[in-house]
């Protein structure tokens, strides 16, 4: 497996990071200790009762964090959106670069959350006795100070970076069950002899041969003229502005036949469309996977590239249904 395709099933179940934070609230509770015993016994001391410190340990810090974590999901998965981050080679130049493109969203991930995790901090904590002067002095002007963002700072970094790898390992390990189309040669064990007949012709009604069905060439453009291109050496058609084109072996050519006649003329065995923009050759299909939201990926294997192709969840059971006619002819 050369690359990995980032499903991000993860962050479409939030929920699942909330081990991750529990362990990091506990890891940072600990190293607190550890640093500073002094000031934690102060603290503890403060709160009087050890159930009077795990309630504040709950409501004051771990449970605003919870906002936290799915801010911090979100924000992961629009940067996904945003660069447009599908696969990933699996090598260590592409993974460093990878992980360090998240840096600076955790850098700025600061001033999205914490206006939120802040006020949830101030309704759970000082419930019921609110204060208007206990919000303006001890939560907003000690709030938003560069000493709190300092603080914050390896926290969300480290959980930034437990999403983002958690997603990673849970895409590698699913990737193995994903929807991979083999085809698999028959292996004759027997030498059967058959005798040879001529074919005998499909005649209509009236005793007139009829014509093949579906055509076996087209017609496309080239700077020189036109030319005939096979269509089972066809990868795929295409739109792009308004034009068609077809993608061969020997490169991409004009078609002047819209997709939706194409999608009539051509042999449903063979050929399938999968988008508006794209007919495929169902014999060159590599591969094809469950993405987001009902949507799949279709993977077309070229000379050049394997091309990747965005697939309604209101297609996908034709797509099954032509893929298995073509598997089994």
């Amino acid at each position: 497996m050369s690359s990995l395709t980032l499903t991000r099933s993860l962050y479409r179940s939030p929920q699942n990071g909330l081990i991750f934070l529990l362990v990091i609230v506990l890891f940072f509770e600990i190293i607190g200790w550890a640093i500073s015993p002094a000031n934690k016994l102060y603290t503890y001391s403060s709160y009087q009762t050890l159930f009077s410190y795990l309630k504040n340990l709950f409501l004051g810090l771990l449970a605003p964090e919870f906002c936290t974590l799915y801010i911090m999901v979100f924000l992961i998965d629009v940067f996904h959106r945003f660069l447009g981050i599908r696969k990933v080679n699996i090598n260590f130049s592409s993974m460093i670069k990878y992980e360090a493109a998240f840096l600076p969203l955790f850098f700025i991930s600061f001033f999205l959350f914490f206006p939120i995790t802040l006020h949830v901090r101030f309704l759970l904590r000082e419930f019921p006795n609110y204060s208007l002067h206990r919000y303006i002095e001890l939560y907003v002007f000690q709030g938003f100070t560069l000493q709190t963002y300092l603080m914050y700072l390896p926290f969300v970094v480290l959980l930034g970076y437990i999403l983002v790898n958690a997603s990673l390992v849970k895409d590698f390990l699913e990737s193995g069950n994903s929807s991979q189309v083999k085809i698999t040669p028959i292996i004759p064990t027997t030498t059967v002899f058959i005798p040879i007949e001529p074919p005998t012709p499909t005649v209509q009604e009236g005793g007139v041969e009829k014509k093949e069905a579906y055509p076996r060439v087209i017609e496309a453009k080239t700077g020189t003229g036109d030319v005939y291109l096979k269509l089972e050496e066809c990868y795929y058609f295409e739109t792009d502005e308004e034009r068609y084109y077809v993608i061969h072996p020997k490169g991409r050519f004009r078609v002047m036949k819209p997709l939706s006649v194409l999608e009539e003329e051509l042999d449903p065995l063979h050929f399938f469309r999968v988008h508006r923009s794209y007919i495929i050759n169902l014999d060159h299909l590599d591969s094809y996977i469950y993405w987001e939201k009902g949507k799949y990926i279709v993977y077309i294997k070229t000379a050049a590239e394997i091309k990747e192709m965005m697939m309604s969840r209101q297609r996908f059971p034709a797509f099954k249904d032509a893929l298995a006619a073509n598997r089994s002819r």
